[in-house]
């Protein structure tokens, strides 16, 4: 049988994952193999099992139209063990610590394996209730605020400026104040209802949190914007409604399953750290 040797990228790749693998089993020893696995081959005291070989055999025999031979049950076996030898002599070498991408694969990898039971775990309509009653701020979507601009420039834009809040402070309309002081701006302002987050685009981060704060009838004072004064009357506010589970479940689940593998990530990352020495620096360099 006629045998296509692998690419370089191919044997790299291999390489890489079978160090993770490898890694993984030396620093969370309760994840190694059970007594009674059978093993097929041997390399160097590492035991391939017979788990190992017949995944990578099915793998090989899905991809090929006629059966599986004698020949080929070699040629896998024989790459498996070419995978192990790289990988001990990625950690002789100490590929671990001179290479940032197998470093990446492997806490990676860690990643994944502490989070994968509390990710796979489905949960049920009880628990995602209780998740939703206490999470509603972060499910109820923001307030939506529809606000309105004057741009005042000119020699007299301070005294223009003050003149304008003045007179819409007393209830003079706004179309009135505008068309008397204000001037065309470059970014126009909407008139209509926008989320705090494109509104930040047009008023920027200071005067959007004002904004998002503040009743419907709200004047700012004038703000300097360069040579010129702006101000900022929020016409319309409207509060976002807290849903119900049966319209957003999707999102509910999602974000109760991503943080159920963050909570596992975050005790499994503690108790590494208290079964570890580490000694901090009484001070870290600037």
């Amino acid at each position: 049988m006629q045998t296509k040797p692998q690419s370089s990228s191919g044997l790299a790749l291999g390489m890489v994952l079978g160090l993770v693998a490898a890694i993984v089993s030396v620093l969370n020893p309760e994840w190694q193999q059970e007594p009674n696995v059978q093993v097929v081959a041997s390399v160097n005291g590492t035991p391939i099992t017979r788990e190992k070989y017949l995944s990578h055999l099915q793998a090989l025999s899905t991809d090929k139209k006629d059966p599986i031979t004698k020949a080929d049950s070699h040629y896998v076996l024989e790459r498996i063990i070419e995978e192990e030898l790289l990988v001990q002599r990625g950690l002789e070498v100490g590929l671990l610590d001179s290479d940032k991408r197998t470093r990446a694969a492997m806490v990676n990898a860690m990643i994944s394996m502490t989070t994968a039971t509390a990710e796979a775990t489905e949960p049920n309509l009880e628990q995602l209730n209780e998740f939703l009653a206490d999470n509603i701020d972060y499910f109820t979507p923001s307030a939506r605020l529809r606000v309105r601009q004057i741009l005042i420039g000119g020699e007299q834009a301070a005294t223009n400026a003050q003149h304008a809040y003045q007179l819409l402070q007393i209830g003079t309309p706004f179309d009135t104040v505008a068309k008397r002081f204000g001037k065309t701006a470059a970014l126009s302002l909407p008139n209509t209802l926008l989320p705090p987050t494109k509104l930040r685009e047009y008023v920027g981060p200071a005067m959007a949190q004002r904004l998002q704060q503040a009743e419907a009838g709200f004047i700012s004072k004038p703000q300097l914007s360069g040579p010129d004064y702006r101000l900022f009357v929020l016409v319309e506010k409207t509060e976002g409604q807290r849903p119900l589970l049966a319209d957003i479940r999707p999102q509910v689940e999602a974000e109760y399953v991503r943080r159920s593998g963050d909570r596992s990530l975050r005790e499994y990352l503690e108790w590494l750290k208290g079964r570890a020495e580490i000694s901090y620096p009484s001070e870290l360099p600037l």
